[in-house]
């Protein structure tokens, strides 16, 4: 049913919930998983240590899939993930998206009283991808 699941990682906590339930996909449908990790174009902090960061994000989650007897094809690039994911999605011929509705930026939903992400707010990138994708979206919350 599905060849190839695409899971967009940040590196938060939210983005490895639904690379979680994306190898739990890719078991039952016998399929390889596309993790995606995005370097941003403009960052205050070194290319090397963001390169680094996104290596070890991706390598968690192929360790994890390879355990589980799930093919992980990892993407580590430098875009825009609010402008291009839907570019980067398509790249990777992917038949279905596991993404959550939350990223790694959502603190402007965190509520003070809380200390919680609200679930009734969904993340830019989230958003967008569910409104201009060509491809299911499992969105995850």
């Amino acid at each position: 049913m599905f060849d190839i699941i695409a899971v967009p990682v940040d590196g938060s906590d939210y983005g490895y919930e639904a690379a979680d339930i994306a190898i739990e996909l890719a078991q039952k449908f016998d399929s390889k998983i596309a993790a995606v990790h995005v370097l941003e174009e403009f960052s205050f902090s070194s290319y090397d240590d963001e390169e680094d960061s996104g290596d070890a994000i991706l390598a968690k989650i192929t360790k994890k899939a390879n355990d589980s007897g799930v093919e992980v094809v990892e993407h580590l690039l430098t875009a825009d993930p609010l402008r291009d994911m839907k570019f980067i999605i398509n790249q990777t011929r992917a038949d279905l998206v596991v993404i959550h509705a939350h990223g790694e930026n959502n603190n402007r939903f965190v509520s003070f009283e809380e200390n919680e992400v609200s679930d009734t707010q969904i993340g830019s990138v989230s958003e967008r991808l569910l409104r201009t994708s060509d491809v299911p979206i499992l969105l995850v919350k």
